[in-house]
């Protein structure tokens, strides 16, 4: 695995800032990987896993994600609002 250590560097710095943070780029450049190692990050400094909701849309699992109702819902009911919540698509 590729350390990324100045894209790391800057979603650190806006961890508690109530911004989406969208990370985009060409395919198979390392977006994946990057957000993983973001996620571990977070779970190695304060963030727990039933903080994070990741979902991976070429998992089949996930494949009722069919539009922005049925994403929105899957989020809305693994929320709980007393805590604060990361998703990585």
């Amino acid at each position: 695995m590729i350390e990324r250590n100045e894209y790391l560097d800057i979603l650190k710095r806006f961890k508690d800032k109530d911004l989406i943070k969208v990370v985009t780029g060409i395919r198979r450049c390392g977006k994946s990987t990057l957000l993983d190692i973001y996620k571990n990050y977070l779970l190695q400094n304060e963030i727990s896993n039933d903080q994070i909701i990741s979902i991976n849309l070429e998992d089949l699992k996930y494949n009722f994600i069919t539009d922005y109702m049925s994403l929105y819902n899957f989020i809305d009911n693994k929320l709980n609002k007393k805590k604060k919540k990361l998703c990585f698509y």
